[in-house]
């Protein structure tokens, strides 16, 4: 067993690019060594902002030999009458890319068939790996890629060296005129810039030692040490999110932690603003106070520098944060002149979608829908007009200069100017939260006005949206359809919202705008509950059983009543797990299958009854009260109906000769069966 080890060395890599490549590497090679029938251990890739490496351990220096029988055609199609090969035989020989002479007869369930003994020899893995690699290599996918030179070979960026070794033996392997060697390139400051890898075993200590540091988990390790150790010099706890770890971990071989500082003036504008500024456009760790979390005027960078002179880097950063503040701060003294509410008026000037009228029409119909769910939801007085408020404003900052400048703190410059304007506690946090959830597992509004206004923007917008045709397709959902849905379903859940849901798509569809033709509102409705009720499944596959989830919807609409509708997922999972589960799903079952397709159209008349365990069927059913009953206590009812329901199938022949006894013993069987569907439909569950 050996260690093998591919670096390719390049012009600066789009950070975007390194993790991807990394996954691919790993994908390709291990499928690679697998087809080939190269044992190995494990594939490890790496990548930094100049190159990208992959080491195999413990991969076999030989293929094993491969010994494998090939059955082929019938004898007598393979033959002629004189033994010669046919067509169909010399086409098997050559498929098989094996003489004649190796085909044979052999005889299966009396029917001869063609047969070809393949055997064939393990290659050398150094000799397989000079094919492999150069082709693994330029396997990969990425946005944006280029040629240099007068060569037609695409890549992220150009190639500028190649090391290949296993063990401490180079493989060659080239890619257009760049042949590999066991040289790889140092930090572009350090001092000897070439190095000499001594083995794959040694790889990342070599490159440590000229400033690189390879491992790209340890590299995201040094970038948070040194964030921390420079915050807490001044007393500070730095911003760390994943994403900007991330990002300065792949822009970086050799992270360095630098302390930059701008006016205090600045911290007057949103923090959110300065945060973004910082973290998002510049790649800046905000630092803040450690007693008050307040944001301080300070923020760390890391330097890509091996040198000890960091004066000319610290003025730089700051130089580039004080012009983007600058903007922020006159953007934001342009934007307060004026009231939010002022603002208003501009939205009829901003597209919300092609058909679907300006932005200022979206929030009148979110007006319309958040009144609505407020009178269904019986909110006081107080609590109605803070919703109806937060809904005139949602999205009023859309026309102000800092998000028109920093679109991602919609909702959040909002939500601070509003306070500003002395708005109300609930309306100013209602505007910011009306956008959540941000993500499936991203945090709920907490705030009544950011509930119900969200659900219904979130509405409209998924009702708008499929009333012009812009329906979801595959991975593709531009407008984030899906993630509204989840958005709306788990904020009713969750903030235990009381609102049908189906009533609410009903009244959206309802109110939108006149020039956007619908032929058939009842079938808009049906796609658009089939498409959120699909994300409801999704969301509780995990939890429930497919089977349980999909008994649980087709007894009753889900939309109707999200609570409920949870409720009896919950206990339908708690009844297939019970011991007598076999007995209440029969009885049910048989049910369902007996007076399938018949008409029920009556209730059961007790005079036509004929035997007495009808009677003891129907005072039964009359001592279940679906309506005042919980489930479980339903559960209960329902498993002491079992016996009785069994005894009525062994003594009753349901299909009377008589059509009035048989009507009234369907219609019995009728009545008990909507006391099972008040929990589910039992026939789903696969038993």
């Amino acid at each position: 067993m050996a260690k093998y080890l591919v670096e390719i060395g390049t012009e600066e890599l789009p950070y975007k690019f390194i993790p991807s490549a990394e996954k691919q590497l790993k994908e390709f090679f291990e499928k690679a060594l697998e087809e080939n029938r190269i044992e190995y251990k494990n594939v490890d890739t790496y990548g930094t902002p100049r190159r990208l490496a992959v080491i195999i351990n413990q991969i076999s220096l030989t293929q094993p030999d491969m010994k494998k029988i090939i059955k082929g055609p019938p004898a007598k199609i393979a033959f002629d009458e004189n033994g010669n090969l046919t067509k169909a035989g010399e086409g098997f020989a050559k498929k098989q890319n094996i003489p004649a002479e190796n085909i044979y007869k052999e005889n299966v369930d009396g029917v001869d068939y063609l047969f070809a003994k393949i055997e064939e020899k393990g290659q050398p893995t150094r000799e397989l790996l000079k094919i492999l690699v150069p082709e693994l290599i330029l396997k990969l996918q990425g946005s944006h890629f280029m040629r240099w030179g007068d060569f037609d070979t695409k890549f992220s960026r150009p190639i500028r060296w190649i090391v290949s070794l296993l063990d401490n033996e180079e493989i060659k392997i080239s890619i257009e005129n760049i042949i590999s060697s066991n040289y790889s390139k140092g930090h572009r400051f350090t001092e000897n810039n070439s190095v000499k890898i001594h083995s794959p075993e040694t790889y990342l200590d070599d490159l440590y030692k000229a400033n690189v540091i390879v491992d790209t988990k340890k590299r995201k390790q040094k970038v948070i040490e040194e964030a921390k150790k420079v915050a807490e010099k001044i007393n500070g706890e730095v911003y760390l999110s994943d994403d900007l770890v991330d990002e300065v971990s792949y822009i970086n071989e050799w992270p360095i932690g630098v302390l930059g500082e701008f006016s205090q003036e600045y911290l007057k504008v949103p923090q959110e603003v300065i945060i973004t500024v910082m973290a998002s456009h510049q790649r800046y760790f905000p630092v803040f106070e450690k007693e008050t979390k307040n944001l301080k005027n300070c923020f760390v960078t890391m330097a890509n520098y091996t040198g000890t002179e960091f004066e000319n880097i610290k003025k730089g950063n700051e130089r580039v944060v004080k012009a983007r503040l600058d903007d922020a701060i006159f953007f934001y003294n342009e934007d307060t002149k004026t009231k939010l509410e002022t603002k208003i008026p501009k939205l009829k000037g901003i597209t919300f979608q092609k058909g679907l009228g300006t932005v200022g029409d979206k929030v009148e119909r979110i007006k319309t829908l958040a009144e609505y769910i407020s009178e269904e939801t019986k909110l006081s007085f107080s609590d109605k007009t803070n919703v109806k408020r937060t809904a005139e404003l949602a999205k009023a900052d859309w026309v102000t200069n800092l998000v028109f400048e920093f679109t991602e703190l919609e909702g959040i410059i909002g939500s601070k100017y509003a306070k500003i304007d002395n708005e109300t506690e609930d309306v100013c946090k209602g505007i910011k939260e009306h956008y959540m959830p941000l993500s499936a597992d991203g945090e709920l509004a907490n705030t009544i006005t950011g509930q119900i206004v969200g659900i219904a923007d979130k509405t409209d917008t998924i009702c708008s949206v499929f009333a012009i045709g812009k329906i979801p397709t595959g991975s593709a959902d531009p407008l984030g359809l899906r993630r509204a849905s989840l958005g709306i379903l788990l904020t009713i859940i969750n903030k235990n919202i009381q609102i049908d849901l189906s009533k609410l798509i009903e009244k959206s569809i309802n109110t939108l705008p006149a020039e956007v033709k619908i032929e058939n509102k009842q079938k808009l409705q049906e796609q658009i509950e089939t498409f959120i009720i699909q994300r409801l499944k999704n969301y509780y596959n995990d939890k429930y059983r497919y089977d349980v989830i999909d008994a649980v919807f087709e007894a009753k609409n889900p939309l109707i009543n999200l609570h409920d509708t949870i409720c009896r997922l919950e206990i339908l999972a708690k009844i297939v797990e019970k011991d007598n589960y076999s007995s209440i799903h029969e009885s049910a079952n048989r049910i369902s299958r007996l007076i399938k397709n018949q008409e029920i159209s009556n209730t059961p008349d007790d005079s036509l009854f004929v035997q007495d365990i009808e009677r003891q069927l129907s005072n039964c059913i009359k001592s279940i009260d679906e309506t005042k009953l919980s489930y479980s206590k339903l559960v209960q009812k329902l498993e002491d109906a079992v016996p009785i329901i069994e005894k009525f199938f062994d003594d009753v022949l349901v299909m009377d000769k008589d059509e009035k006894i048989k009507n009234n013993r369907i219609a019995l069987l009728g009545s008990i069966q909507q006391k099972f569907l008040k929990i589910a439909d039992f026939s789903k569950i696969v038993y």
